[in-house]
């Protein structure tokens, strides 16, 4: 691991390159604490669950401020200035960010608290809202701010999602389902 200029926020050693499923983030090697690029966040989410890739928090739009805490005692790594805490959604997770370089700070076991709550999310929806969710990912393909490739996929995830939903709700369909899956003759 390649050490860079970064200095941590929490206990000010220095930040080290490191690849975390393909994304080249900053660690601190005492702490564990990890700082993410802009969009960095999101890519390792996806990464680490295809399931929650639809579920996305923008922490620099106007709807995130409503979740904005305080301002942080702690500077950003990357441009200096006291970053702002607030609690990602509605998770009680409280993670800082930079206002100027749209960067992330997780503090150890954050990013596994964040994936631990989009999936308990994910697993408590029910059915009538993954419908409202299964359009609005369909729109996004048009519009979303995301490229076209990734819009689809996060498209397909929440989908899949739906249907398993409906699935396990109605006993009936899976076993006719089974049924029809037994007699195929595509196997």
């Amino acid at each position: 691991m390649d050490v860079n200029s970064m200095q941590c926020p929490n206990c000010n050693s220095n930040l080290q390159h490191m690849d975390f499923k393909g994304i080249a983030l900053d660690e601190c090697s005492k702490c564990s604490g990890r700082w993410f690029d802009r969009h960095e966040l999101r890519k390792a989410k996806d990464k680490t669950d295809d399931d929650l890739r639809w579920l996305d928090f923008d922490l620099f739009d106007e709807e995130a401020d409503k979740f904005a805490v305080a301002k942080a005692n702690e500077q950003c790594p990357k441009c200096s200035i006291k970053m702002d805490s607030l609690t990602y959604e509605n998770s009680g997770i409280v993670i800082d960010r930079c206002t100027r370089c749209k960067g992330v700070w997780l503090d150890n076991g954050e990013f596994e608290k964040i994936v631990e709550y989009l999936d308990n999310l994910v697993n408590t929806k029910p059915v009538s809202e993954y419908a409202g969710d299964v359009l609005e990912e369909f729109l996004e393909i048009a519009v979303g701010p995301e490229n076209k490739v990734s819009e689809v996929r996060d498209f397909l995830a929440v989908l899949r999602l739906f249907q398993m939903r409906i699935v396990a709700g109605n006993p009936k369909m899976q076993e006719a389902i089974l049924r029809i899956s037994q007699a195929s003759p595509l196997k």
